[in-house]
């Protein structure tokens, strides 16, 4: 079909969230993680963040008995969603090296 927009592949994972609100309260959420082709990471959560507020998110697998590691991410507000829930974008947390005058 020409012109047509191509098809953007999205996969959903169930991870359970945790970090501090905007009222700075700690929480644990479980939510869907939705991560595009792209890379791009998106989530919905019924906790409202300050934007930059640092998340931990860990991937549960219900058919592995390992459980994973949470892996750190900064949000990025997106959206207030109809049933009154937040989208936000998610970048992951890299390690920055030391600079020399630290050293």
């Amino acid at each position: 079909m020409h012109g047509a927009a191509p098809l953007r592949v999205t996969s959903l994972y169930r991870v359970e969230v945790s970090g501090w609100d905007a009222a700075e309260l700690f929480f644990v959420e479980n939510a869907e993680l939705e991560w595009n082709e792209e890379g791009d990471k998106r989530l919905v959560l019924g906790h409202e963040l300050r934007a930059g507020a640092i998340l931990f998110v860990r991937l549960v697998q219900a058919v592995s008995p390992d459980r994973s590691h949470p892996v750190p991410y900064v949000t990025e507000p997106m959206t207030k969603t109809d049933d009154a829930r937040w989208q936000f974008r998610l970048t992951q947390v890299q390690p920055q090296a030391k600079r020399a005058e630290e050293q």
